[in-house]
């Protein structure tokens, strides 16, 4: 069964979940088995729960036992709902299912996204099994930029700003399934780096690439990369990851973690990213 974790509850559970956030086969994502999130932001992360009306901890029980640790956050004009932990020792299926089911009968109409690992085979055959749609399939990479040496950049390579963002607005624009679309970046544009090639300054650009710009300096997160017609080029890429990392590194940042397609990867590791996990997001619309 699921039942909401009481506030007197979260110093007795929060290790407990945070053990299984780090292991790939029991948990969701985002995970903490990637070097770079720690104990501490997990803590930090599930602490919000207990104050924001959006966001809430459900304990899931196993004849009397808790045996999961499920953390889920709403969007409600969005009818968005994700989970930020969903930590299960024991039952990964029936817990899944449980959750689905209360999900569903509280955020009727919401579009549900839960991403895992394929080594965690049970959830994912699960969600398989029921029909849920895979939208995405990447890796999940990081770099520690404390091996990372700044490299040479390319001039075509150019910041995004409000007064070019029409520039990115004309490539981005073809991503019609993507939560941060064009106007929603556009409104929290100061919380973002974006970067444009403009090749033999051409008035199209033949790629963009976008990360968020978080206050605490310890983690950076690329959030995609566009190409025209959405065909990968690599050499568009490297150019383009090359200031994105260049910058960050230039912040202070200590890791950079992206989400690459299968194209990608290659070009990813040659740069420096490390892989963590293979991964899948899972979509369904109650």
């Amino acid at each position: 069964m699921l039942r909401r974790l009481k506030p007197e509850e979260f110093d007795l559970y929060v290790d407990f979940a945070y053990v299984l956030a780090c292991n790939l086969t029991r948990s969701g994502f985002p995970t903490y088995a990637d070097g770079v999130k720690t104990r501490e932001d997990f803590i930090r992360m599930s602490r919000r729960a207990l104050t924001d009306d959006t966001e809430e901890i459900l304990l899931f029980e196993q004849e009397g036992k808790v045996s999961g640790w499920i953390h889920y956050y709403t969007i409600p004009e969005d009818r968005y709902l994700q989970t930020c932990a969903f930590c299960i020792a024991e039952g990964t299926r029936e817990a899944l299912a449980e959750f689905i089911n209360f999900a569903r009968e509280r955020f009727p109409g919401y579009n549900c996204y839960l991403g895992f690992s394929t080594e965690n085979t049970e959830a994912t055959a699960a969600l398989d099994g029921w029909g849920w749609e895979r939208i995405e399939e990447t890796y999940c990479d990081a770099l520690d930029f404390a091996s990372y040496e700044l490299q040479a950049e390319h001039p075509d390579v150019i910041g995004v700003t409000k007064d070019n963002y029409p520039l990115f607005a004309a490539l981005h624009d073809q991503n019609t399934d993507m939560y941060w679309n064009t106007e929603r970046i556009y409104e929290a544009l100061d919380r973002w780096g974006i970067f444009l090639l403009l090749r033999d300054g051409s008035e199209k650009a033949a790629g963009a690439i976008y990360y968020r710009l978080w206050d605490d300096t310890s983690m950076s997160e690329i959030f995609g990369v566009d190409y025209p017609g959405g065909v990968y080029d690599g050499e568009v890429y490297r150019m383009l990851l090359t200031a994105v990392l260049n910058a960050e590194k230039r912040r202070g940042v200590r890791h950079m973690v992206c989400f690459h397609e299968q194209e990608e990867q290659s070009d990813a590791l040659a740069c420096g990213f490390r892989c963590v996990s293979p991964y899948v997001c899972f979509k369904k619309q109650f």
